[in-house]
Order: structure tokens, then C-alpha cells, then sequence
């Protein structure tokens, strides 16, 4: 995929044209871009191997290039950043993404050269993948079978701070939240809301690439990994039973006065 700002988009065209030519399949907004294009360019990321980013002061100072940029860093995509301003060098945020990657600079060499550096560097992020994808064969017989969970529904008649761990990983089977159940395996609902407050006072981002670090922790033969899907839903789910928690009826005898529990948030 390029990422780019349109302010560069005559560099961005001819590397889509070079590279196209040499047989790559790449993501080109112009040629790419349908329906929605938040979620055209979400789509993408995810599935794209490797990121091209053409940095310029426009870039950094685009907020939808900033998504892009970002989202791909949280993926843990190949990004392979390619200089499109003179003398521009990566600051702010676009300096974080970026780090100590090497630049191709569009600017400096003849095309001929910044086009076969480029080249360099996505032949190797194609070997980097080829070593990625290898995967050992494993003897159908000799999987294990997961052990068969026990789910309740009692959680649908409580608040979400008086869940208790079952209550949680019932929850989360019941939304199909299978990878998330495994990480919040020794969460109860206290920690549930804790997690939603981190998630608002840091953003997603932050809490997302901690999940996924945490996967990476599981004591499993099985490699576990988050999806930014999967993650999405949890999130808004969480956000809907929060919504019903807080929810007050309008009217409330005195009889029911005396009955009616109250759930409060952390």
C-alpha cells in the first residue's frame, strides 16, 4: 500500500506505476478506492504486507495520513518510509512511526537509483514474509482438543462490576469473543471497567497494542493473536452493557424504592 498526502501525488503515482510494472500488487487509492474510505483504507492495511509512506511536512501535519500512518505502526505492518519533500526529515509523531528506519529519498537520487532502492527493500520485506508464513506440519491426530468451557448466563442479570471471572469469559463466548476471553481469563468486572477507563483516558491504540503484547504471553502451543476486528467489538459491546448499567428508570414507586439496586461505575 502507499500512503501518501495528495500534495505528493506525482511521486506516489510513479511509484505505483514503477512497481506495478515489476509485478507487485499494490494499493493505490486512485486506483483502489471504494464505498466508504475510512474503512477502504482500514481494509488496506490489514492487508497489505508492507506500507509505503511518503513523508513531507503535508503528511505530517494530515490527520487522515496520521491514522494511516499509525494504525499500520500498531499492526506491526513493514513500513518503508520514502522521503517525497526535499530536505524533509521525519518529526512529532511521523519521527515516532518512523524511528530509525532507512530512508529512501525520492528527492536526492535519479529515479532510476530511488526506483532499484526500492526494489532492494521490498524484495527483502518478500523474504522477511517467506520466513514468517513457513509453518511446521502438525499430525492431525496429535492436536489437542480445547477443553469444552462451562458458559452461564448469570451475568445478564447483573452489573458489569459484580461480574466474576466466569461471568466474564461467559460474556465474551457469548459475543464471540474468543481471543479476548483468553486474555481477560483472570478479569472480573472491576477490571473490565478499569480497562474501559485506560482505553478513554489513553486511547485505543495504547490498549490494543497492550492486548496484543499480551497474547504473545500465553502459555500455548497454539500462536493467539488479537484482531483489530475482534477488538473493535469488544470495545463497543463493552461500551453498550456500560450504557445499560447506567441507564435510570424514569419513574420508580416507593415499593420499588426498597428493591432497585443501583450500579455505579469505578
Amino acid at each position: 500500500m502507499i500512503s501518501y498526502c495528495h500534495a505528493e501525488k506525482s511521486i506516489s503515482k510513479s511509484i505505483f506505476e514503477y512497481l506495478n510494472s515489476k509485478g507487485y500488487r499494490v494499493w493505490y487509492d486512485a486506483k483502489n478506492m471504494h464505498g466508504d474510505s475510512l474503512q477502504a483504507m482500514a481494509n488496506a492495511i490489514q492487508d497489505s504486507q508492507c506500507i509505503l509512506i511518503c513523508m513531507s511536512e503535508n503528511y505530517e501535519l494530515s490527520n487522515a495520513c496520521r491514522h494511516e500512518a499509525q494504525y499500520a505502526y500498531v499492526l506491526q505492518r513493514r513500513i518503508v518510509p520514502i522521503v517525497a519533500q526535499s530536505k524533509y526529515k521525519a518529526r512529532n509523531w511521523l519521527g515516532f512511526v518512523i524511528g530509525t528506519l532507512i530512508y529512501i529519498d525520492f528527492t536526492k537520487y535519479e529515479l532510476n537509483n530511488a526506483f532499484s532502492m526500492l526494489e532492494a527493500e521490498m524484495e527483502q520485506a518478500d523474504k522477511t514474509n517467506e520466513v514468517k508464513e513457513k509453518k511446521i506440519p502438525v499430525n492431525q491426530s496429535e492436536k489437542k482438543q480445547a477443553p469444552k468451557i462451562s458458559l452461564s448466563r448469570e451475568y445478564e442479570h447483573k452489573c458489569v462490576k459484580e461480574w466474576t471471572h466466569d461471568d466474564v469469559i461467559s460474556w465474551c463466548h457469548a459475543y464471540d469473543l474468543l481471543v479476548i476471553s483468553k486474555l481477560l481469563e483472570h478479569y472480573g468486572g472491576t477490571h473490565l471497567l478499569r480497562l474501559h477507563n485506560v482505553s478513554k483516558v489513553n486511547g485505543d491504540n495504547i490498549v490494543f497494542q497492550s492486548l496484543q503484547d499480551d497474547c504473545q504471553k500465553i502459555g500455548t502451543n497454539d500462536k493467539v493473536s488479537l484482531s483489530f476486528t475482534e477488538f473493535v467489538r469488544f470495545q463497543s459491546e463493552l461500551e453498550t452493557r456500560i450504557e445499560r448499567d447506567t441507564v435510570k428508570p424514569t419513574t420508580i414507586t416507593a415499593a420499588e424504592k426498597k428493591t432497585t439496586k443501583s450500579c455505579s461505575l469505578l
